[in-house]
């Protein structure tokens, strides 16, 4: 984990270049969190897990939604 703050653009092209591959490089400005430049495919990677859960958290709504109107359902027909 690499973290910059606000530099020139040669200063910063060195730095970029020096750092880890697979690490993420943060960028400060006054010593709080700006920016973070990751691995384009990291980013991708999260992007599908975001959209994965996305999904699974639509499924549930719609699961339980469907649970509680079968049970609505079966109280007021077994009266």
């Amino acid at each position: 984990m690499l973290y910059l703050q606000f530099q020139p653009l040669a200063v910063c092209i060195i730095v970029l270049r020096d750092a880890a591959v697979g690490a993420p490089v943060f960028l400060t400005k006054n010593g709080h969190g700006r920016y973070a430049i990751l691995d384009i495919q990291d980013f991708e990677k999260t992007q599908a897990i975001i959209r994965l859960m996305n999904e699974l958290a639509k499924g549930r709504s719609e699961n339980l939604s469907l649970t509680g109107l079968a049970q609505s359902y079966s109280l007021t027909n077994n009266s």
